[in-house]
């Protein structure tokens, strides 16, 4: 079974895909160089500049062609400051005249359209749902950018997340002048669009292109909305109160269902598979992410769930994730309506994060240490590259995304107790937790 490894780090302790714990050779480097650069032979023609044709917005960015009608998929964020009337310059130097039409200020989906008559190069659209982390992806974006002196810009990385509204992170790096530039999968196709960018690769975020797609029509007939808002953990998103296998195929299938939580309020039961989301067929975790992010607490939405043989019928209760903060007269905000059933309240912990100092590797046995910092925790406390993780603190973990879930619950420089499995042997051992 492949094997991805997963860096526990600082600083959100976030997880980033790197290289396989097989480690790969000088020919695997070479196919996959020349298979870059073909694919960025074949597209470069198709990634634009998104520029203003008016003096008094001087707004720029980078865009993507994706029919040879000349429709543009960029950022909403560089439409928004480049205004109506765009001039589109293509790697050549060649500029037409083009028009924005939509945006979703809250995804940052963007499009255009070049307006001047031409069969235009274009780019295929591939599947973002599909995608595993850890695939390899390309990012680009116009030569110019801030610079003009700047040549294009390639940049190979892998996913290293992918957040509850759909969009994808990924440690390409990017930087002014790339927003609204095109991610591609390692066939040429788009996969996502560049969005917000910063110094650190845990903020280079990209519109996923089936998030982009479930709004293809709204951009496509000029309509606007949302509000511009790159932070994930808003105090205000539904919640199901289940578990679900983010892997599934044809429906989503239910891991675990919380008690007093709406899901086991609406019937939901472990391993039903749901075949319907808020009247929307569902085909995997993703599709159904994007649906419940258009819902907000409270709301009733209907499932259809395969039960076995049977198609059972449900109505889910959204929950709140968070109470929803009051001010010192213990009064809602005017944009916060208090509406639907609340679970426990549960601040995001401010200020430092817990930090093991180990990577853990996906396995086929389980969670596995790959590589660990030297000074860090998990090297003081004896851990060892290739240890098999059973549990952690008396709880059973299974991949490394549950072994980061568990560890970032703890608070930092806890004591944590973590059974394991050495040569075959099984070993227990204290780690204090580092903050950072």
């Amino acid at each position: 079974m492949k094997s991805f490894r997963f860096l526990l780090l600082g600083l959100g302790m976030w997880l980033a895909a790197g290289p396989s714990a097989r480690a790969e050779g000088l020919d695997d480097l070479r196919a996959r160089e020349e298979k870059v650069k073909a694919i960025v032979q074949r597209v470069m023609p198709c990634v634009v500049a998104v520029t203003s044709a008016d003096e008094d917005k001087p707004g720029s960015g980078s865009g993507v062609i994706i029919s040879k009608d000349g429709l543009i998929l960029t950022a909403a964020h560089v439409t928004q400051a480049t205004g109506n009337n765009l001039t589109i310059i293509f790697p050549d130097g060649r500029r037409v005249k083009g028009t924005s039409l939509g945006a979703n200020r809250t995804t940052d989906a963007g499009m255009a359209r070049i307006t001047e008559p031409g069969d235009w190069p274009f780019v295929e659209m591939g599947s973002s749902d599909l995608l595993k982390l850890g695939d390899w992806v390309i990012a680009m974006g116009h030569p110019g950018g801030y610079s003009f002196e700047r040549r294009p810009p390639v940049r190979l990385g892998r996913v290293w997340r992918r957040d509850l509204d759909g969009a994808l992170f990924t440690s390409c790096p990017l930087i002014g002048g790339d927003s609204g530039g095109p991610l591609f999968d390692l066939e040429g196709r788009v996969i996502g669009i560049h969005s917000s960018i910063h110094g650190s690769v845990e903020m280079n975020r990209h519109v996923a292109i089936d998030t982009l797609r479930f709004d293809w029509e709204k951009l496509a007939k000029d309509q606007t909305w949302g509000k511009v808002s790159f932070n994930s953990s808003n105090d205000s998103r539904p919640i199901t109160g289940a578990l679900f296998d983010r892997e599934s195929r044809d429906g989503v299938v239910v891991k675990q269902v919380f008690e007093d939580l709406p899901a086991s309020k609406a019937g939901l039961k472990s391993g039903d598979v749901v075949k319907k989301f808020d009247g929307e067929e569902v085909a995997n975790f993703h599709a159904m992410q994007r649906l419940l992010g258009r819902r907000k607490p409270g709301d009733i939405v209907p499932l259809a769930v395969q039960r076995g043989d049977e198609l059972v019928d449900l109505q889910l209760e959204l929950g709140r994730r968070f109470f929803p903060r009051r001010d010192g007269q213990g009064n809602l905000p005017s944009d916060e309506p208090e509406a639907g059933p609340n679970v426990p309240f549960v601040p995001e912990a401010p200020g430092p994060r817990p930090w093991l100092g180990a990577a853990v590797e996906l396995s086929a046995d389980g969670p596995r240490l790959g590589l660990l910092s030297p000074e860090g925790p998990a090297a003081k406390a004896g851990l060892k590259p290739g240890d098999l993780l059973l549990k952690i603190n008396g709880t059973a973990v299974k991949d490394a995304t549950e072994v980061s879930d568990f560890l970032l619950a703890l608070p930092p420089e806890a004591t944590t107790t973590f059974e394991l499995q050495r040569e075959g042997q099984p070993l227990t051992l204290e780690v204090k937790l580092g903050k950072k």
